[in-house]
């Protein structure tokens, strides 16, 4: 566990060194059933989490439908930053597709970081981190069509289409599932061609 939280920390910051004896016990890891939530849209969130195992979405509701905003695979951050730094209900909720492990990042946790040489530098970093990722996303559904978006997951993340039901796959893509299973058809035949 703490492994691979050190590695998460050295991708942003190599030369950040944390005393393992300071944090262990402030780390803690958190099992969660397919379909359970980790937290919901509307309670605050508590904790920054890192998934060690499994795969979670976070998404959101709107006029009773659910758009998936990020899906969040191994050694991949998660969260709502916002409602856990400020205390207030959070934006959207995560849920897992699979069975996974978390490993919950408290608020006391978040407060020795900042207390520690190069910490807030760390925080800085995946804090710009998370917000060119959103950046991207919403960039992506603004400029590019239904057909490019799908097009860059099969380049950069093709792993998702093998792990992730295609309805989700459809709302991270911002279409309907329908319209995600004749977009496929058509690329097929294109390559084909």
């Amino acid at each position: 566990m703490f492994e691979q939280f050190s590695e998460f920390i050295q991708q942003f910051l190599p030369e950040f060194k944390i005393e393992l004896m300071r944090i262990e016990p402030l780390l803690k890891t958190v099992k969660i059933q397919k379909g359970e939530f980790l937290f919901r849209e509307g309670d605050v969130c508590e904790f920054l989490g890192l998934t060690l195992k499994g795969c979670l979405r976070t998404f959101f509701l709107k006029d009773g439908k659910e758009l998936t905003l990020f899906f969040h695979l191994e050694n991949q951050p998660l969260g709502d930053y916002e409602s856990f730094r400020k205390q207030q209900p959070a934006c959207f909720s995560c849920q897992a597709i699979e069975d996974s492990e978390v490993l919950i990042v408290s608020n006391e946790l978040f407060q020795v970081f900042e207390l520690a040489p190069e910490g807030q530098k760390f925080l800085r970093l995946h804090a710009e981190s998370l917000a060119f990722m959103l950046r991207d996303k919403l960039l992506s559904l603004f400029k590019d069509t239904p057909e490019q978006r799908y097009l860059k997951l099969l380049q950069t993340e093709a792993e998702l289409l093998q792990r992730i039901p295609q309805y989700y796959i459809a709302s991270y893509l911002g279409v309907e599932p329908e319209s995600l299973s004749r977009l496929k058809r058509r690329i097929q035949k294109k390559a084909i061609s």
